[in-house]
């Protein structure tokens, strides 16, 4: 039955409606409910690197939609007892997800027609999930053609173009240039927009750019020798850029500073920062050697606790707490995260083997030579004289 069925793509033409109605074809259970085929659908399945809708048949949850062989199947949360083969039932698009996802994907046609037109540089990848956006294109961009990208992409926007999204016949294809990602024999739908590109795509999308509102590129990298472009758009834009004022404003609010100078007053706390840490190791440094002076010269263990301190004059401390004892001399000198970095030495054995018992109790990581290893481990003071098997 489903090998002569193929569901009729309501979407196709009326990607606006919202609701409709459908006969069910077939009903099967599966995981966490059914699976329900009807003649026709306004849903549209995971196809073309889109996520599909989302919304309700008869008051029950349609969780997923996917298509195989022209045939669309809706996974419902229900048992296939609540819904019967050739009842009519109704269907109810989650319209916000429904036009979020239109407002991206046409906006993904902007940018790689743009990019395809401007840099020669081909669509090679898309993911429209339900909170990120991705493109994958095949050539390297700069930062200055980013910024011009971003920014033609929106004054496609304000010109408020018609998105024309139909079927052609053979006929009407010959001549035409269009991108696609593989090579199409019949069925080829076309979305275009006039002036920036025209691409095979099987999604509903706006019918102006206008309703798009925004594109913002929120990250690009270089990704195996182009570029993976991270972007949103429409609503989903406004909502990033209006998160980003919001903390503009605490932050400014915070540093007692105005929003265009922020750069300023963080500059001026990460000098100020640094120059606190500098002298934080200084004067830790200072109460190290006090500490070292400190320790009877018959003492075989040598083993001091500090605050964060430069790491060579860790390294120079054990050196000279070496030079003078013979069983194990260590610096551990506590790091941001409640633990200790630490150098240590072992004069008259083999430091690894200390190195290896605190890996064994405390879990520490590091390494080093038999003459000295340095690391870091998560524990505290108490627990790490402890598994050390010494006296302060």
């Amino acid at each position: 039955m489903e090998k002569a069925l193929k569901t009729v793509k309501l979407y196709d033409e009326s990607p606006y409606e919202r609701d409709f109605s459908g006969i069910v074809k077939g009903i099967s259970p599966a995981e966490d409910g059914c699976r329900v085929i009807l003649d026709r659908t306004l849903f549209f399945p995971e196809e073309g690197g889109q996520t599909s809708d989302r919304g309700r048949l008869n008051g029950f949850d349609v969780v997923r939609v996917d298509i195989s062989d022209g045939i669309i199947s809706h996974y419902v949360k229900c048992s296939p007892s609540e819904l019967a083969e050739g009842e009519e039932i109704r269907g109810e698009l989650d319209w916000g997800h429904r036009f979020s996802n239109m407002q991206n994907h046409t906006g993904e046609h902007i940018l790689s027609g743009l990019l395809h037109s401007h840099w020669g540089s081909e669509n090679v990848g898309f993911h429209l999930s339900d909170n990120i956006v991705t493109l994958d294109t095949s050539k390297e961009l700069d930062e200055a053609d980013i910024k011009r990208l971003e920014t033609e992409a929106n004054r496609v926007i304000y010109q408020d173009l018609q998105v024309d999204c139909r079927y052609y016949e053979p006929e009407e294809l010959s001549g035409m240039v269009y991108r696609s990602k593989i090579e199409l024999a019949e069925d080829v739908r076309l979305v275009a927009i006039p002036g920036v590109d025209v691409c095979a795509c099987c999604a509903p999308h706006v019918a102006h750019t206008g309703e798009i509102g925004l594109i913002k590129i929120i990250k690009a990298i270089r990704y195996k020798g182009g570029m993976r472009f991270t972007f949103l758009a429409g609503l989903r834009a406004f909502e990033y850029v209006s998160g980003l004022q919001d903390m503009t404003d605490r932050l400014s609010h915070m540093l007692s500073e105005s929003p265009e100078r922020l750069d300023l007053a963080v500059d001026r706390i990460l000098r100020q920062n640094g120059e606190y840490r500098i002298r934080i190791k200084e004067e830790a440094g200072k109460r190290l050697e006090d500490g070292i002076a400190d320790i009877p010269p018959d003492k075989h263990d040598a083993v001091l606790f500090t605050d964060s301190i430069d790491n060579v004059v860790q390294r120079n401390a054990v050196n000279r707490l070496a030079g003078e004892h013979g069983g194990i001399c260590a610096v551990f000198a506590s790091d941001e995260d409640g633990g200790y970095n630490y150098i240590l030495a072992l004069r008259d054995g083999d430091a690894r083997d200390i190195s290896k018992l605190l890996k064994e109790k405390l879990s520490a990581r590091g390494g080093g030579s038999s003459d000295m290893v340095q690391g870091n481990v998560k524990a505290s003071r108490e627990e790490i004289v402890k598994a050390l098997g010494i006296e302060e």
